[in-house]
Parts: structure tokens; C-alpha cells; sequence
């Protein structure tokens, strides 16, 4: 392969060996982005704060990368001493989106939203826009290219971008300030304006925004600015992860509906849980045939309800797994659970396993928004069914379906219509170079 003819600056606060969905984006548009001429120079922190680590990740950074990491001022161990965490324990990504939080833990969220703006990494900007400034010097990027959250990543590229004359794409996995989780929390006036600001000229600066949420960009960002070019270019999958990854097409003797990746008390699926109770006790299912099983973190709050509702015998919870031997059990599900959190906003999430989920070939069981992101590509792929949290009898009624479907069948298959080609990580990088292409 030959040398890539241009190079981007990727500015990202979550990169191998960090784990979770945060550094999923980001490194696969690195992986790829040398197939379509362009090198990737990764400006990213040093020991980060993450909530889970997956050094396997490692093995997927091209060769043609070259990774530049600097240290950071975190106030991490304070929260963590001052909540009675230990100093070893990961601070979840959706933390502040937990309803459920002792007032410690309340107090030292306020004082992050109120103190830290626009978040808690604010200690890392100085030390990485100093080293990328020598980047700038010695690499001579073509574009600068940052993904947040943390928005403090838009912060650093903007200031490199103005000083090193450079294009500047700015991507959102996530809203800024209309972010779900400062719902239940009050902000002051000054840190809200000041927040509102820093989004508001990180908007107008970029020469493009690219958004993973279609309606990130109708209900928020695209309210906010007018006139600036927004994409949309959401996450998808990336097929060598699955190569190898094969069912041995025996039947399986029990039905498994699987969920993957860590679950907040904001995603507690109560009426799930009822109605699998309810089919236990009517004789529909049995504990010998029927699992649930979820793979990462898991709230105390939701082993609190499995345990109150007698759900242990077909329960099973699975520790976080490297990203790879994670895809690798799906192959072991019957059914994919998807948990959007339940927030007023909740009409604009659109999780990155989404994709995944489809790729596995198994259909897709959502609780959530019936007219919100995950619904429109669940409906346009053919891939899965959305419910909303409160039907109870609807979410009864496709648990029995899907388990009456596999006990007839002896698996469960995904609609063969489904149209998930569009969301391959190489065509998404195919369209990310397009947006750089087409601004220099």
C-alpha cells in the first residue's frame, strides 16, 4: 500500500487502551482512513480516566497512525474520594445520567456541571493544545478533525485550527448543551452561559459539524446555527470484526435475549422484567429453556428489581468483555435487548450497538422512543421492533412471539431484506473523507 497522500489531526480524549463505546468511532474511522489516502495523527491523553479498558483494541491502530499522547489535570480522585469510591474503580461514562445516586454522589456532580465547563477534562486542554502545536509544525496536517464528547476535544482543535490556518471538522457522538442528563440537575446562570457560548463559537468556527443523531442535528444543532453544514454520519459496524464469528448451526437448547454493554439505573426494562415473570408464572416459558443475559455493568438498581421480581434462575450477568469476545457470545442470543434511556429527550439517542446488533443477524428487541432514531433505522432495516417502555402488554405479547418463534424453529432469523450495507465503518469512512475532501 502506498503512503497516504494527506494527513488529518484527530483530536480525541478516548482511544486504546481505552474500552466502551467512546473509543469505537474514532478508531475505526483510523483504521480505515489510510484505504482512502489519508494518514491519521492521533492527539489523545495519556493514563485517561475511562470506564472500562480493552487493550485488544490496540491491535486495530493502523500502521500508517501515529498516536501522540500528553498528560492531563483530572479532578477524578477527588470525585472518587470524596464519593467513597476506590481509587482502582472506573467512574461510569453515563453517571450523570443515573437517577439513582446518593447525595455525595449528587453534591459532586453539581459542582462538575457548575465548576467544570464544559466538562471534567477541562485540565487536558492546555497540555494537548501545547503538543499540538508541535504537531502542527512537524506533521503539517491537512485537517484537524474532533469528536466529542468530552466537548473539551472541540475546544483544542479550535484553537490549533485558528492558529495553524487549518479546515476543521467538529463530530458530535453526543448533544452538547442539550444533553439528556442535565435534566435532572440545576445549573447557574453563569456556567450555563458559559457553556451555551463555548458550544455556540465551536458551531460557528467549524467549517463542517458532523452529527451520529439525524435529529441532533433537526432539534438541536442545526436550531442554533444557521447556515452551517451539518452531516450526518452515524456509527455502524465493521465487518472484520466479525470475521470468524459464526454460529455452528446446531440449535440451540435454550433461548438467550442478550444485551451488551453496561445498563444505568435510566435504563432499568421493569415491564421486561414483569412480563417474563408473568410468562414464568403462566407456564409460557421455563427457567431449563429461557435466559436473559447482560454483558457489562449492570446497575444495583436493576439487580435489585431481578431479585425482587425471583428472576435469578433465568437471569445471568456477564462482566465487561473485551469488544471482540463480546460480539463473539452474541453468536450464543437468540434475540438482541437495546435499552435507549428514558429521558425527555430520548428521541435523539441512537447507541452504537445499534449496529452491531444488526449485523449479528438476530433480530432486535428496543425499549424506547416508537418515533426517535432507533425506531426510524430499526423500521427502515427491517432489523428490529421498538417498544416503549410503558407497554407492558406489547413487550409481553413480542417476548412470547419471539420465544414462540424459536421453540417452533429452533433459532430465530433476521428479516433476509434488511439493508444494513450503508452502515459498514469502511463506507462511513468512505463518507467522512468525502465531507474532508470536499472542504480543502
Amino acid at each position: 500500500m502506498s503512503a497516504p497522500a494527506k494527513k488529518v489531526l484527530i483530536v480525541t480524549y478516548y482511544w486504546p487502551p481505552a474500552g466502551g463505546p467512546g473509543v469505537q468511532r474514532v478508531l475505526k474511522f483510523a483504521k480505515y482512513l489510510p484505504e482512502f489516502g489519508w494518514q491519521p495523527l492521533i492527539l489523545t491523553v495519556k493514563n485517561g480516566e475511562y470506564p472500562a479498558f480493552d487493550p485488544t483494541l490496540e491491535k486495530e491502530v493502523p500502521e500508517a497512525a501515529r498516536v501522540f499522547r500528553t498528560a492531563a489535570i483530572e479532578p477524578n480522585f477527588l470525585y472518587k474520594k470524596f464519593t467513597g469510591m476506590s481509587s482502582d474503580e472506573s467512574i461510569p461514562v453515563a453517571v450523570l445520567a443515573d437517577k439513582k445516586l446518593n447525595w455525595k454522589k449528587r453534591l459532586a456532580n453539581s459542582i462538575r456541571l457548575n465548576l467544570f465547563v464544559p466538562d471534567a477534562k477541562i485540565g487536558w486542554i492546555p497540555f494537548a493544545v501545547k503538543r499540538g502545536h508541535r504537531i502542527l509544525e512537524e506533521e503539517k496536517p491537512d485537517v484537524i478533525f474532533s469528536s466529542s464528547p468530552p466537548p473539551s476535544v472541540h475546544l483544542i482543535a479550535r484553537k490549533l485550527a485558528k492558529s495553524g490556518g487549518l479546515k476543521w471538522v467538529a463530530d458530535f457522538r453526543d448533544p452538547w448543551t442539550d444533553i439528556h442528563y442535565y435534566e435532572d440537575y440545576r445549573r447557574i446562570g453563569l456556567a450555563r452561559r458559559i457553556d451555551h457560548n463555548l458550544e455556540y463559537n465551536v458551531l460557528r468556527r467549524a467549517d463542517v459539524v458532523t452529527c451520529i443523531s439525524r435529529l441532533d442535528i433537526e432539534l438541536d444543532f442545526a436550531q442554533k446555527i444557521e447556515g452551517q453544514r451539518f452531516v450526518n454520519i452515524a456509527n455502524g459496524y465493521d465487518e472484520t470484526d466479525f470475521t470468524g464469528i459464526h454460529s455452528d448451526g446446531t440449535p440451540s437448547d435454550k433461548f438467550v435475549l442478550m444485551h451488551l454493554g453496561g445498563v444505568g439505573s435510566e435504563r432499568n426494562p421493569i415491564n421486561l422484567f414483569k412480563a417474563v415473570r408473568a410468562l414464568l408464572d403462566q407456564g409460557r416459558i421455563s427457567p431449563p429453556d429461557f435466559e436473559l443475559v447482560f454483558i457489562g455493568k449492570v446497575d444495583e438498581v436493576i439487580l435489585q428489581t431481578v431479585e425482587e421480581l425471583g428472576l435469578a434462575a433465568v437471569f445471568t450477568r456477564i462482566p465487561y468483555l473485551p469488544h471482540r469476545e463480546a460480539l463473539q457470545r452474541t453468536q450464543t442470543a437468540s434475540a438482541m435487548l437495546l435499552l435507549v434511556t428514558q429521558s425527555q429527550k430520548n428521541l435523539r439517542i441512537l447507541p452504537g450497538k445499534t449496529f452491531e446488533y444488526m449485523r449479528t443477524g438476530k433480530p432486535i428487541l428496543a425499549l424506547g422512543p416508537e418515533d426517535g432514531e432507533v425506531a426510524r433505522i430499526l423500521n427502515d432495516s427491517n432489523t428490529g421492533k421498538m417498544i416503549s417502555y410503558e407497554k407492558y402488554d406489547e413487550i409481553y405479547d413480542n417476548v412470547l412471539r419471539l420465544y414462540s418463534q424459536w421453540r417452533k424453529a429452533g433459532s430465530l432469523q433476521q428479516n433476509v431484506d434488511a439493508d444494513i450495507q450503508s452502515y459498514s465503518r469502511q463506507n462511513l469512512t468512505a463518507k467522512l473523507v468525502n465531507v474532508f475532501e470536499s472542504i480543502l
